[in-house]
């Protein structure tokens, strides 16, 4: 792999690095906007980490933000959200893992927040990531559209998105994974299961 750095973009800093390959402010229009927007987003958690080759500058970018903040027609309260990622301007800088690097800043930082997991977009055709990065790191695909759109998700604590596996949920007596319970009982009934599942 290449010599590389990985770094966090701000409202400080993130007209001296550019977006999306945009990186002259009078000339781009699109990048001021883009500026005012992360500016306005990125109180609210929104992050661009760049990738920057020391021989080949430039080569790559991540930005996510919470889900509850997601510019796609997504319900993602309590994961991290992807908006996109690329890397390799140059095609020698292809395949080297700085996507794979970049990813995992976002997961680390979404577990640092106790969030759920992060999820993301992808299509077969250009444009968007494909699923294959994703898949290498553990996420699955919980939905699709067309033409050849697919939501991913990687999810941290399965236990916690799983339904209660008792019809009666509000009453289920569950210790250490197992179902000692699943419908109403006495308090002497619940000390003496306790009593036995502690034993």
């Amino acid at each position: 792999m290449p010599e590389i750095e990985i770094i966090d973009l701000n409202p400080d800093n993130i007209a001296d690095y550019g977006v999306c390959g945009y990186k002259d402010l009078k000339k781009h229009k699109e990048l001021r906007k883009k500026i005012e927007w992360y500016k306005e987003y990125y109180p609210l958690g929104l992050r661009i980490k760049i990738v920057m080759s020391k021989k080949g500058g430039y080569q790559g970018m991540l930005e996510y933000i919470p889900g509850k903040y997601a510019h796609r027609p997504v319900e993602a309260e309590g994961y991290m959200f992807i908006h996109c990622i690329f890397v390799g301007f140059r095609k020698e800088f292809k395949g080297q893992g700085m996507a794979s690097l970049l990813l995992d800043e976002c997961i680390k930082e979404a577990k640092d927040k106790d969030m759920l997991g992060v999820g993301v977009v992808t299509r077969k055709g250009p444009f968007m990531a494909g699923n294959d990065i994703f898949l290498n790191k553990g996420f699955e695909v919980v939905d699709s559209a067309k033409v050849d759109f697919n939501l991913m998700v990687k999810k941290f604590d399965e236990k916690s998105q799983e339904n209660s596996p008792c019809a009666f949920g509000s009453f289920c007596l569950i210790y250490n994974g197992e179902i000692l319970s699943y419908h109403p009982i006495s308090k002497t009934r619940f000390e003496n299961i306790m009593k036995k599942a502690l034993e």
